[in-house]
């Protein structure tokens, strides 16, 4: 599997959500509870983690997650992320990767 580029928009101090389809659905027979995926956030590839996705597993596809009080740590500004897989056999694979970016909300709740 080779990764795919999706750039994607945070915005500040709100609970984000992005589903990525990893498998079509020929590839559905695949045990995708038996994955793991890690998924980083930093300023620089080189910089240390600046958030750490959470992840929900579903048929052929997974949802990276941040919650509110993670989105409203980050600076407004660019960032980068990749998203990696292992299967139960070890083997890792890069899914996904980035830029993100993240937009200052305005409204204060």
């Amino acid at each position: 599997m080779s990764s795919s580029q999706l750039n994607i928009y945070i915005d500040q101090g709100t609970d984000f959500r992005l589903t990525v389809e990893l498998f079509d659905d020929d590839d559905l027979d695949l045990p995708i509870a038996n994955y793991s995926f890690f998924g980083d956030i930093r300023k620089l590839y080189s910089s240390k983690r600046t958030a750490e996705f959470e992840f929900e597993k579903n048929e052929n596809d997974i949802t990276l997650k941040l919650d509110a009080l993670v989105t409203s740590q980050l600076k407004p500004g660019k960032y980068q992320y990749d998203v990696i897989m292992r299967k139960p056999t070890g083997e890792l694979s890069k899914i996904v990767d980035g830029i993100v970016f993240v937009v200052s909300t305005i409204t204060e709740v």
